[in-house]
């Protein structure tokens, strides 16, 4: 068995644009690209990588925040696209015709590998028309829980603990304070979409489930889709840092990260092996 080096980055976090960035040995793939095509650009370039470098791309769903970029960087460039079925049906014409040479359609628990990584979907609860997450391993690999990737959950289902179980480094919303929810100017329907079973991840809700992940393995826990509007860097790490010492965890031998919204967070990276 070889050992390989799998690093990754979130590039764009938040409703402003998502976008998060794995690669192995010149396989580069992106999840999402809900940033416009000259924004990927310039910050692909901040990790030296240019649109031609992408190998594929994974959405996660078809809402604009993580699709934005699609239908121009396709365009220009050929890169193989995967989604489940129902968000591209949920697409509008112009990104469908974009897409049709390149689309791939995947479904829930399907493996997929490129190049030397492999990619697996899982089901997500949100009030999209279909949401998956990812794990993302070594193609051909024993040990293929590397990179764990939910995002835009309503609840944390029984699927997802188990999926994210024995990742190394996960990708987790933390998106927003319940309290400043509460009291923000967002109408009632809105705040009440945000708090549903399918819709976005509370602090609390994520801080939960983290002494579990760590306690299955999960050595780098990066909070992502934070709220510009109802929640801060701060309290979402507090919650976290709470709710993993209430579990008499040591906090210390944890990356606990925070996805900036428009730049690339620190390169992290896990070695893992795969079989050659």
């Amino acid at each position: 068995m070889a050992e390989l080096t799998i690093t990754t980055c979130s590039l764009s976090s938040g409703s402003s644009g998502n976008c998060i960035f794995a690669g192995c040995n010149g396989t580069n793939i992106l999840f999402d690209a809900g940033r416009s095509a000259k924004a990927m650009t310039e910050l692909l370039s901040q990790i030296n990588l240019t649109i031609r470098d992408i190998s594929a791309i994974f959405i996660t769903h078809e809402h604009i925040d993580h699709v934005s970029a699609l239908k121009v960087l396709i365009s220009k460039n050929k890169i193989p696209v995967y989604m489940v079925w129902e968000s591209f049906d949920n697409l509008s014409g112009d990104y469908k015709d974009a897409l049709g040479e390149v689309i791939n359609f995947i479904s829930s628990s399907e493996k997929v590998t490129i190049g030397e990584l492999q990619v697996e979907s899982y089901s997500t609860p949100h009030d999209s028309a279909a949401s998956v997450g990812y794990i993302i391993g070594p193609a051909g690999g024993k040990s293929g829980k590397a990179i764990g990737i939910a995002t835009d959950i309503g609840h944390i289902s029984d699927e997802i603990a188990q999926c994210l179980r024995g990742c190394r480094i996960v990708y987790i919303e933390s998106n927003h304070d319940p309290e400043m929810l509460k009291n923000s100017s967002y109408p009632a329907q809105v705040k009440q979409r945000i708090k549903s079973k399918q819709g976005h991840l509370s602090n609390k809700e994520c801080a939960q489930l983290l002494p579990y992940l760590i306690q299955h393995g999960a050595r780098k826990i990066i909070l992502y889709h934070l709220s510009g509007e109802n929640n801060t860097k701060e309290l979402a790490v507090k919650e976290s840092k709470t709710s993993i010492l209430e579990a008499k965890l040591n906090v210390g031998t944890v990356y606990l990260g925070v996805a900036p919204r428009s730049a690339p967070s620190k390169m992290i990276s896990v070695k893992t092996k795969s079989i050659t």
